[in-house]
């Protein structure tokens, strides 16, 4: 559960008046500048020094005069030009301790954090030796073993620095090694180095910048404070901190002597925090935006002006009278890309009633999670409010401070992410992730176990000891869905934001967790806004249903009204409930109409069930072998695998199939059964307890690293979740042409070319190359990743539910696709899925996962 905590969006200005600006916007020149300024006199100062600063210039302590306009020192040097020159060695000597803490502190820390084991443990040891000494004590003693200087105050200070910096790269290297990106180039076989340097360093760069900018400022003190004691810098070398404490004496006497320098020093320092601070170096807030408005304070017709305050003021007081009435509401919604402009939202107006199911449901980059959020006053970052009211729990959200807003949402909201891995935290156990939040709500400390297991059995998980034990990483992905509902309703929220929550569970526990949810909220009176790309998976639940397209609103009502509205399913005149998408939201492929995904349903159920005699399978090679047995010649062959998982027992036992070239083979079950579990055990993820994996006829090793090149070659996968599985950090191109160059499949001077023609064959454009994953939709990035597969040229391609978190149509689209380059290319295809409708477009033959074992089924129906 994920209490949404960003900041609100400031009020709109008066009509007429100037665009509000973020306050560290308004700062961030005034810091830089201040900051520049600095470092350049400390850098520039020794030859801007009017005299030789380790030379005396008069009497000791003389008073301010023409030729020496801050007076002189204890041995008679000119301040200023002590002053001047003395800044130059802290500044570089602060810069370099940072440089070699970095280096040996994240090198140390990614190592950890990567190998485990007895290298973390000893690793963390030793930097809890030294964070267990006092700094000042390890920097007197470390000095005084390499005696008075700058060399022993360096390595004194790298020594108090290390610790703090190996702990926070250790924890965060920790939370990138679990995305799907960093486990695909794992199965890929990319060696330790490049996995750091390529996969994960780049994700660190934001944290430690924002890191090095407050660590300065405490090195920067540190070695001043070592020049102080007489550690650092000697005699007569100007230097700040060593003029404090040599002119301490005469304070009374020549006071500038002691104050410049003490001036500049914290002048220093407090630029670095405030710089820090401006540059907001965290995730960037979201604006609210003005456009030119007309003369009586309206927006400008067909613009996204602002809401005048009169217009503002009056939503306020009409939410204060539906409280009662309303959970929730937001009106003339509009939010705009920073970057581009385009607006994502258009002109919105969405309430969700007090003790009501909503469903928001549209395809995949409508803007439904977006719209969401901005119902409880927050905005994604790269995301501009342009207009809106809103209103929650009749509170006006538009005036609210940061604070506030926190609170109010805190009391009264829960929100559960579509990707729980970011949404709990990875170091706590099942139980305490319950637990945090009946404490939260004052629960006795007796009560709260009782009570997480009834909150588990609530969603349909275990309740043993075993389970409450595990942490999030120990969890399949419908697992970790479900606690996420269940976190959520401990708090015993008011209104409960539901962000796809079922997107990796399968059919029948969709329609249950859902209902059981529901009911749950129901009997609490708690408002519920359920976002979905599926209608059939909440018409049952939802009291009204809201389709989203485009960033509008296109048709609302109820469930029944909408459904028989739908294509091919009595639609009349009207709007129809699910409007032709746009092409880079639908990829050029229309919605199958009820009546076939109906025939699908039934044919792919008859499947799953055994009772699909003699079905027809598709033109081309589908001769699958199942469990009964393994054909040795097959590109891939299993034959009796047992797969453990820590604190899980065994998952697979005994399980053997085999799939022939251009074969496909269809895996289903029920979430948690073991699915994903097989994929990860055929790649070399998890080492199997027993039973053997083969390529072509040769055995392969347990483990991915111990396999040939050739081998972790062939054997490509796609993981499950497209907002996962690729590097935030780069981009297309260099996404899809790593493989070429990992294994040298094309000259380097044409991997360029090679990567446009991948790129081509999944149906993006060249354009594409240039655009990171966050500019890209849901459907784009499973192209993105398919295309990264079949850069390897497998023999082998191994599917984890690569439809679950896409709507039907970019669904649809992507099955496509995948049958066309499986018929082109021959690649065998091993699909872990839980839609029915996955089975029916793939074909082939299908197998479930259930008590450990896999179980041969009839061949599906290919549509």
């Amino acid at each position: 559960m994920t209490l949404v905590s960003a900041p609100v969006t400031e009020p709109p200005a008066p009509a007429g008046g100037p665009p509000p600006q973020n306050a560290p916007a308004r700062r961030r020149p005034v810091a830089a500048i201040l900051f520049g300024l600095l470092v350049a006199l400390t850098l520039c100062g020794p030859w801007l020094a009017p005299k030789d600063p380790r030379v005396g210039a008069g009497m000791p302590y003389a008073p301010s005069s023409a030729d020496t306009p801050l007076g002189t020192d204890h041995l008679g040097a000119d301040v200023l030009s002590r002053v001047l020159s003395g800044g130059r060695t802290l500044v570089l000597l602060s810069v370099a301790v940072l440089l070699v803490a970095y280096l040996i502190g994240v090198t140390a820390g990614m190592v950890a954090a990567y190998r485990g084991g007895w290298t973390a443990t000893l690793i963390l040891r030793c930097a809890d030796v030294l964070m267990g000494l006092p700094p000042l004590v390890l920097i007197a003693v470390i000095a005084t073993g390499t005696g008075p200087g700058l060399l022993g105050v360096a390595v004194a200070v790298v020594a108090v620095m290390l610790p703090d910096i190996t702990r926070i790269v250790r924890a965060t290297t920790t939370q990138i090694l679990a995305h799907d990106y960093v486990e695909v180039a794992l199965a890929r076989g990319e060696s330790t180095a490049a996995i750091l340097a390529r996969e994960v360093f780049p994700n660190l760069v934001r944290t430690l910048a924002a890191d090095a900018s407050v660590r300065f400022a405490g090195t920067a003190y540190a070695v001043a404070t070592a020049g102080f004691l007489g550690l650092g810098a000697q005699p007569p070398t100007p230097d700040w901190g060593l003029m404090i404490m040599e002119n301490q004496g005469g304070l009374t006497l020549q006071p500038m002597a002691v104050l410049a320098p003490a001036a500049l020093l914290l002048a220093l320092l407090l630029t670095v925090g405030r710089l820090s601070d401006s540059l907001g170096l965290a995730a960037p807030a979201a604006r609210r935006a003005r456009t030119p408005a007309a003369k009586d304070g309206r927006p400008a017709p067909g613009g996204p002006g602002a809401a005048p305050r009169e217009e503002l003021e009056r939503a306020a007081r009409e939410g204060a009278e539906a409280a009662p009435d309303t959970a929730a509401a937001v009106r003339n919604l509009r939010l705009r890309a920073s970057a581009t402009g385009r607006e994502i939202v258009r002109g919105v107006d969405l309430t969700v009633p007090a003790a009501t199911v909503v469903a928001l449901i549209g395809d995949s980059g409508s803007g439904k999670t977006s719209t969401a959020l901005a119902l409880l006053g927050h905005a994604n970052p790269g995301l501009e409010r342009t207009s809106g009211a809103t209103r929650l729990f009749g509170t006006s959200l538009d005036g609210l401070g940061r604070r506030e807003l926190a609170r109010l949402r805190a009391r009264s909201v829960a929100y559960v992410a579509q990707d729980p891995r970011t949404s709990l935290p990875g170091n706590l156990k099942v139980a305490d992730q319950i637990g945090e939040q009946l404490r939260a709500l004052g629960v006795p400390a007796g009560e709260r176990l009782e009570k997480a297991r009834s909150a588990l059995r609530r969603v349909a998980l275990p309740d043993d000891p075993q389970f409450l034990a595990r942490k999030p990483h120990q969890l399949s992905g419908g697992q970790l869905q479900r606690l996420s509902i269940a976190v959520a309703l401990a708090r015993e929220p008011r209104l409960l934001v539901l962000d796809e929550p079922t997107s990796a569970l399968d059919p029948e526990n969709t329609a249950r967790l859902v209902m059981e949810v529901v009911g749950l909220c129901r009997k609490a009176g708690t408002a519920v806004l359920l976002i979905s790309h599926d209608l059939d998976a909440v018409a049952r639940a939802a009291d009204t249903v809201v389709v989203m397209g485009g960033g509008r609103i296109l048709n609302a009502g109820r469930p029944d009204a909408l459904l028989a509205a739908a294509p091919d399913g009595g639609a009349g005149p009207q709007a129809p409930a699910w409007p032709e998408p746009d092409e880079e939201q639908a990829g050029g492929t229309a919605r199958p109409g009820r009546a076939q995904e109906a025939e699908c349903e039934e044919a792919a159920d008859g499947a799953a069930d055994g009772a699909a005699d003699g079905a027809a399978g598709t033109d081309g090679p589908q001769g699958v072998d199942g469990p009964d047995g393994a054909d040795a010649a097959a590109p891939l062959s299993v034959v009796g695998l047992c797969a453990e998982r820590p604190g899980a027992g065994r998952i697979l036992d005994d399980v053997s199939l085999s799939v022939p070239a251009g074969g496909r083979l269809c895996i289903v079950g029920a979430s948690g059964s073991g699915k994903s579990t097989l994929l990860r055990a055929i790649t070399g993820l998890l080492a199997p307890a027993a039973g053997e994996v083969r390529l072509a006829g040769e055995v392969l090793a347990g483990q991915v690293g111990r396999r040939s090149p050739l081998q972790r070659r062939l054997l490509q996968l796609v993981p499950q979740n497209p907002y996962d599985s690729l590097n935030p950090r780069q981009s297309v191109a260099r996404i899809v042409g790593r493989p070429l160059r990992q294994f040298g499949l094309v000259p380097a001077d044409r991997v360029e070319a090679e990567t446009l023609a991948l790129v081509e064959r999944v149906g993006l454009r060249a354009e594409h190359l240039s655009r990171r994953p966050a500019a890209l939709s849901g459907g784009e990035r499973q192209r993105v990743a398919l295309a990264r597969a079949l850069a390897a040229r497998p023999d082998v391609l191994l599917c984890d539910e690569i439809t679950s978190a896409l709507d039907r149509t970019t669904a649809l689209a992507v099955l496509g696709l995948l049958d066309e380059l499986c018929r082109e290319l021959g690649v065998a295809l091993v699909v872990v899925t839980h839609d029915r409708l996955v089975v029916e477009r793939i074909g082939g033959r299908v197998a479930r996962v259930a008590d450990g074992r896999l179980r041969s089924l009839p061949a599906a129906r290919a549509v």
